[in-house]
């Protein structure tokens, strides 16, 4: 239980550090919106890259624990759109829209999985997860139907990948102060 609970500890603080620092990205994305195509693109695509891989080796090394199961899909996922979106890097303002559009919807999808799990448990917190998960739903698709000029595309989705992760940073701080008891439940 001991080693399984510093797997627990460790997913999600990496978790929280990925957040801060794609949060950062989305700040620098709406404070910069000039930047050109080609950097915006190799470094969503990297971060994407990044999140996939992270999420697959969740779902190699937790594969035992239910709340993982999902990891596989989205980190593939994840994968695919980051090589899309490096490959793609010129026409990346006006295709960054419907993208992380796409990737948000896709992650309140994940988040809705987590509180389908949380609710099976019993898990008290599991309202504020479905709270996440129906915002993050409702921005993706805000994104995805409401195309912009390009510097308003750069600022928005600066905006949302912020919006993001704040929403993310707090699921994970609420699931790290719940660890021990949901790690109870799951074993």
């Amino acid at each position: 239980m001991k080693k399984i609970e510093q797997s627990w500890n460790k997913i999600l603080l990496t978790e929280i550090i990925y957040s801060v620092l794609y949060a950062i990205l989305g700040l620098i994305i709406y404070l910069k919106p000039e930047i050109t195509n080609n950097v915006i693109g190799l470094m969503i695509g990297t971060f994407l890259l990044i999140y996939g891989f992270f999420a697959l080796f969740t779902f190699i090394e937790r594969s035992k624990i239910k709340l993982f199961h999902w990891n596989f899909i989205f980190g593939i996922l994840s994968i695919l759109l980051g090589i899309f979106i490096m490959f793609n890097p010129l026409s990346i303002l006006h295709f960054l829209n419907i993208t992380v559009g796409i990737w948000l919807v896709v992650e309140g999808i994940n988040k809705a999985v987590y509180y389908l799990f949380m609710k099976k448990i019993g898990e008290e917190s599991r309202k504020i997860i479905l709270a996440s998960a129906i915002l993050l739903c409702i921005l993706g698709v805000l994104l995805v139907l409401n195309p912009f000029k390009t510097i308003i595309i750069s600022k928005t989705v600066g905006v949302f990948i912020i919006l993001f992760n704040i929403v993310n940073i707090n699921d994970l701080v609420l699931l790290k102060r719940r660890g021990k008891k949901i790690l109870e439940l799951i074993k």
